[in-house]
């Protein structure tokens, strides 16, 4: 008895022992890796979810009316869908209403990738990817649709133009509008044969009835990707991208995108993913939002600037975002890193951005996983600028994170950008966001004020 006293006793202490240890690694695992992070950025306003819907949500675009700053519009990726869905808000961003947008004649598909602007009284433009049959990802075309108000009917869609070669398609469309002259713009990715694939534009003066031939900026770029648009406020175009050679690029139009002077090297990429992204075999694929990410290039032109805010490995080997300045000639001004430069290997990914036509200021925008050391969990986060080089402290747009796993899944599926637009001195921002619904993703959007951004406080 004494023998089997002791050797309970002996049993008992170990497994006091036990629970001890595990007492104490459940503490050390919550004060190192729950309890420790926290994002201590300012949240730059209320965050709220647009599409608040079942499925995944995913590439958001918007834009505000700049005849009424209240009015919001924008649409994005719905895998529950057999179109993009459509988002409305009439107050400036507080409450949304949104269904399903336009059907694709012959009972097809939309493919993605939307892209939204504002005309003048209030028109808007929709610009999105069509499958010729639901499923295929092999050959999509460029659509666009336009309304004269948000509770309109949507005109048919118009197919921009007809593919050059059998297996043709239309890649990550662009849309922008020339507030003087009312021409709408499209620049996209387009496959010319077999082995070639480039960036063209095309406008339209009539609402969107008629397009002009799909154009190519240069024939000396090397497996362009990624273009972006914008119309400067005398007429010019200014398009921008990346490719093999130049790495981040830009050119200009001062006849109506007929014709474009030589692409200027606005930045070189250390990781410069244009070489060999979007090809199987050595041919190209329409696949560049999602195996071309990376730099992602956002453009904007104000009255005596272009700005270009792109992606790239930093000094520490890691993600981050800067922006390059330019006059309107494309001759460099500055270039500047956005995030803080930090010794810690942070991630700073998919950036977007947008200039204010009516105060100057640049807002950039973009993923964050600085304040975890495991890069578990990134926020959506912003900073602001009044001339491109010297930039405010970051300000938090999303309250909470979202795990980098589920947005590069969504990334790899659907695809994945984020969007900011800004007027009257407010900055509304879009992105895919993971807390509602696990492995799944919202479009939120917070209201964030430049005077927020630019508060000692903060």
């Amino acid at each position: 008895m004494a023998a089997l006293f002791a050797e309970s006793r002996r049993l008992a202490i170990e497994a006091g022992v036990i629970a001890g240890l595990i007492v104490l690694v459940a503490f050390l695992v919550y004060h190192f890796t729950v309890h420790k992070i926290v994002n201590d950025r300012p949240v730059g306003g209320a965050n709220v979810d647009v599409s608040n819907a079942t499925f995944d949500q995913s590439e958001a675009a918007f834009a505000v009316d700049p005849s009424d700053t209240k009015r919001i519009f924008g649409a994005s990726n719905d895998t529950g869908l057999e179109v993009v869905r459509v988002y409305e808000s009439a107050n400036g961003g507080v409450r949304w209403k949104s269904k399903g947008g336009p059907s694709v004649a012959g009972g097809s598909c939309a493919h993605g990738a939307p892209s939204v602007a504002f005309g003048a009284s209030g028109r808007e433009y929709l610009a999105f990817l069509a499958a010729p049959y639901c499923g295929d990802s092999l050959t999509p075309y460029l659509v666009v649709t336009t309304r004269a108000t948000g509770t309109g009917r949507w005109e048919p869609l118009i197919r921009v133009t007809t593919k050059t070669w059998k297996y043709g398609f239309d890649d990550a469309p662009r849309i922008a509008v020339d507030a003087r002259s009312g021409r709408v713009y499209l620049a996209w990715t387009r496959s010319l044969s077999k082995a070639e694939a480039t960036t063209v534009v095309s406008s339209s003066s009539d609402d969107g009835k008629t397009w002009s031939a799909a154009t190519p900026v240069s024939t000396s770029l090397q497996h362009p990707h990624h273009a972006t648009l914008a119309v400067a406020p005398d007429g010019d175009v200014y398009v921008a991208g990346i490719d093999a050679k130049l790495g981040v690029w830009i050119a200009r139009s001062a006849d109506g995108a007929k014709t474009f002077a030589p692409p200027e090297a606005a930045a070189q990429l250390r990781a410069n993913p244009a070489a060999g992204c979007a090809l199987t075999a050595g041919e190209p694929l329409p696949k560049e939002v999602s195996s071309c990410a990376g730099p992602d290039p956002a453009i904007s032109v104000g009255q005596d600037r272009v700005y270009v805010v792109y992606g790239d490995v930093g000094a520490n080997r890691t993600p981050d975002v800067f922006a390059v300045t330019l006059d309107r000639a494309l001759q460099p001004v500055s270039r500047a890193q956005i995030n803080p430069v930090e010794k810690k290997k942070t991630q700073q990914f998919l950036p977007t951005a947008s200039l204010d036509p009516t105060t100057g200021v640049l807002w950039a925008c973009w993923y964050d996983t600085t304040f975890d050391p495991n890069a578990h969990r990134a926020w959506f986060t912003c900073s602001a600028s009044r001339n491109g080089r010297m930039w405010t402290a970051p300000l938090r747009a999303s309250a909470e994170p979202t795990s980098p796993n589920i947005l590069y899944g969504t990334l790899g599926g659907t695809g994945l950008y984020p969007a900011v637009t800004a007027e009257q001195g407010v900055a509304h921002v879009f992105w895919a966001d993971g807390r509602v619904i696990a492995n799944s993703t919202d479009i939120f959007t917070a209201a964030i004020p430049e005077k927020t951004a630019f508060s000692p406080e903060n």
